[in-house]
């Protein structure tokens, strides 16, 4: 956050209420409306709250600068410099950082527990950062929805878990959010032994206590928990020196879909019958199970960048296109699908189905995780090293058999870099021409770039997208030669 060293303005609308009032780039902003400035959140905050805002400036030479704009709750023409990543101070006994190989780009070993995340991208954050200050600013912002990772009410338990016995009061935090407005969205990383069994119980208990939106609490709180999830620890091969956790394996998994799948049929919320109570897909994929139907999701699919609900909307999804004309496009393709092993089975039955209405020949297979560990299963985490020698090992792919690789776009990065020749124009112009225009790279988490494995197997390397449609516009856009009839 900014404190009383401000924020740099890093650009200026040409013509707009800031330029007008001569604020330029490389200037600090300080104060908006008599208040020391935060953070890019804050700024959004501060400036729609009167109909004139005034600024607090500090110019290059030391100078400060004072103006006030009339901008009726609208923008003033400012873009801030962005604001740094909070770290998390928390050791929790399943941290995914905590259990990275070696060798990665240094971002990634990050933790980051930042509730400006958290509101603004999904991000789950333990609430450790948040004093009652910086609780008081969430209410005040109205910065609800928020992500908060309980794990456990129980305060021994959730101490042993984020490794700080002072840390194990959540729900003191929790109500005073909910008394202030804030609805939240909770989930519990279950790991066994942990906080499985009564203390699983009691944390459900507990949060459905304040569960929002739900008639039998109307007029008793104005915010409240909207939905708990409970998602399956992650292990990868790198714990050494770390807290022994057991895994979870099919017949743990079995067991927990078959206990809370039914309860959560128990735990729904407002008028429709929200559900409340998410089981992630993991459970299901580990347990060798189908996922759940439609109607087991909320209709806004609320937790959806958290695993719940991925399969199905995929299904959904691929059920409809199938059976659209547009599926007719997958005529005559021959591709190798790359994907991690908990999602194999569910895209594997679909390619079937697709099969059955076109001719056109595409092979899913699943990728082993090396680098991470084979326990780890996911997509997003396969790394270009295991996508590559997936596809070199397929025989098929090594004799001309295939005529693209896709690769799931979960597993890939996307950077944006402008020319140097672009660099030279300033900071309030954009690259423009053939010859300057910002170039989009996309990598792997290992940083092998896909033009680099495209390289290698001498076949287009095509991403996935999020479903089929969007797969066969991926293939028009990238290797459009391809398509027989055309789209």
């Amino acid at each position: 956050m900014a404190g009383s060293g401000g924020i740099k303005i890093i650009a200026v609308t040409p013509g707009g209420l800031a330029a007008a009032a001569n604020v330029s780039p490389g200037d600090l902003l300080l104060e908006v409306n008599g208040e020391t400035l935060l953070d890019n959140l804050n700024y959004q905050f501060l400036v729609g709250q009167r109909d004139s805002t005034e600024i607090l400036l500090k110019k290059p030479g030391g100078a400060l600068f004072r103006a006030v704009l009339e901008n009726w709750g609208d923008g003033l023409g400012l873009e801030l410099a962005d604001d740094e990543i909070r770290i998390c101070k928390q050791n929790c006994v399943f941290c995914f950082v905590r259990q990275m190989p070696p060798g990665f780009r240094q971002s990634l070993y990050i933790k980051d527990e930042d509730i400006r995340l958290s509101f603004l991208y999904g991000h789950f954050t333990t609430l450790s950062n948040s004093d009652n200050v910086e609780l008081d600013r969430i209410i005040r912002e109205r910065l609800s929805p928020i992500h908060v990772s309980v794990h456990a009410t129980d305060p021994g338990a959730r101490g042993r878990i984020v490794g700080a016995p002072g840390q194990g009061d959540i729900l003191r935090k929790i109500d005073r959010l909910i008394d202030g407005g804030v609805e939240i969205h909770a989930q519990a990383v279950i790991a066994p032994e942990y906080n499985d069994g009564e203390i699983w119980e009691h944390t459900l208990a507990d949060m459905w206590e304040r569960r929002g939106n739900d008639a039998s609490n109307a007029g008793k709180q104005k915010g409240g928990v909207i939905s708990l999830s409970c998602v399956p620890v992650g292990l990868t091969a790198h714990r050494q020196n770390l807290p022994p956790i057991q895994a979870i394996d099919a017949g743990y998994a079995s067991g927990w879909v078959r206990r809370w799948k039914r309860e959560s049929r128990r735990y729904t919320i407002g008028g429709k019958k929200r559900p409340w109570l998410l089981l992630a897909d993991e459970w299901f994929s580990k347990a060798g199970m189908k996922a759940p139907g439609r109607k087991y999701y909320p209709a806004d699919w609320n937790q959806i960048e958290n695993g719940i609900g991925l399969i199905r909307r995929f299904q959904e999804h691929s059920r409809r296109f199938i059976k659209s004309d547009r599926a007719g496009g997958f005529a005559g393709l021959r591709l190798l699908l790359l994907t991690g092993h908990s999602f194999a089975p569910y895209l594997s039955q679909t390619i079937e189905a697709l099969r059955r209405y076109v001719d056109a020949e595409i092979t899913v297979v699943p990728v082993p995780n090396s680098t991470f560990g084979e326990s780890v299963t996911v997509a997003g985490l396969l790394c270009g090293r295991d996508l590559l020698s997936a596809a070199q090992n397929d025989k098929r792919a090594a004799n001309g058999q295939f005529d693209a690789i896709i690769i799931p776009s979960a597993s890939v990065r996307r950077l944006t870099s402008i020319p140097a020749a672009a660099k030279t124009t300033g900071p309030q112009t954009l690259p423009c021409g053939h010859c300057n225009q910002a170039m989009d790279t996309y990598q792997f988490l290992d940083d092998m770039a896909v033009a680099e494995m495209e390289s290698r197997l001498g076949l287009p390397v095509i991403q996935s997208g999020d479903n089929l449609s969007s797969l066969l516009g991926q293939v028009a856009r990238q290797a459009p030669s391809l398509l027989i009839g055309g789209l």
